[in-house]
């Protein structure tokens, strides 16, 4: 995503705050919001929750990461779901310092509001700390849960391409031997995953890099 941290927060957090429907089929319709999940089955989205800032920001993390399998699908689902619970610890901290602005912390007479709020915001910090400190072990599990997500994530696509480039090694040696016997040549029912497109560029760029090796602009391969 292009988005900064600082937008990141602001923008779940917005979301996060969001009042949720007022009709009562759409106070419905939230509770099935609340507990429809594609992948993992659990309860993501709270009734007060956007939905389709929660679908927004799981598409984003898919077209980010581009997972090729049901497996990949699942992780990347687990980071994009700590990614938004993660917003909904920020904006609970962000809460707490608004909720504060309704207590007796708010008591002190500022004709600047925004000096108000500055003298406000250090009383409402020190009365709620079990709040405070509470959201920040929740930031710190998610952040943790989230970190190992993306680390496992990496680690199954590494691997992937990693077997995806010694599959296309040998459908291009597969493909050339039977195009000089004039045989037709179909890579998805002999069991490849990768297309004739792709083997034909794969052929055609490993002939580009013989040809610059054969002429000195490029080291021998495996030197």
């Amino acid at each position: 995503m292009t988005a900064s941290l600082a937008q990141f927060k602001a923008n779940l957090a917005n979301s996060l705050n969001s009042t949720g429907p007022n009709t009562t089929h759409g106070k419905s319709k939230s509770k099935l919001n609340a507990i429809r999940h594609g992948l993992t089955a659990q309860t993501v989205l709270l009734p007060n929750e956007d939905a389709l800032a929660y679908r927004a920001l799981c598409q984003q993390f898919l077209e980010h990461c581009k997972p090729a399998n049901i497996f990949e699908k699942i992780v990347v689902q687990e980071i994009a779901d700590a990614a938004w619970r993660l917003g909904r610890c920020f904006a609970l901290s962000e809460n707490v310092f608004s909720a504060g602005h309704f207590t007796r912390d708010a008591n002190c007479l500022m004709g600047d509001p925004a000096l108000h709020a500055a003298v406000t915001a250090p009383r409402v910090l020190k009365n709620s700390v079990p709040s405070f400190e509470a959201v920040s072990r929740a930031t710190a599990r998610l952040e943790r849960s989230m970190h190992a997500a993306m680390a496992q994530l990496t680690m199954m696509q590494d691997a992937r391409h990693v077997r995806e480039q010694e599959e296309l090694v040998i459908a291009a040696e597969l493909r050339t031997h039977l195009k000089a016997a004039n045989i037709p040549f179909e890579p998805l029912k002999l069991g490849f995953v990768c297309t004739i497109e792709e083997i034909d560029i794969h052929i055609r760029r490993e002939a580009v890099f013989a040809d610059a090796r054969a002429h000195g602009h490029l080291l021998p391969k495996g030197s």
